[in-house]
């Protein structure tokens, strides 16, 4: 079975929060869920010098327009 990494967005609000992530999200970031939950879905928590900002861009556009987008972002982990 395929370990995933993804966050769900309640995109019914303008705030876009997290409302789940799964198990292999919270592997890779080093955060807890009870962590993320309720923060951006642009995950800005996990962004750091390298991160395009152009490509943070992608992803608070897709948010905005509630459509599925995939991508590629440079994100760091929690240690």
């Amino acid at each position: 079975m395929l370990d995933r990494s993804f966050v769900v967005a309640n995109a019914q609000h303008n705030s876009c929060h997290v409302i789940y992530c799964s198990d292999g999200f919270c592997r890779l970031t080093g955060y807890s869920r009870a962590e993320v939950m309720q923060r951006s879905a642009v995950c800005d928590f996990l962004h750091g010098p390298l991160t395009s900002q152009s490509a943070v861009q992608v992803v608070k556009q897709a948010l905005a327009a509630g459509n599925e987008k995939h991508f590629e972002i440079l994100y760091y982990r929690k240690d």
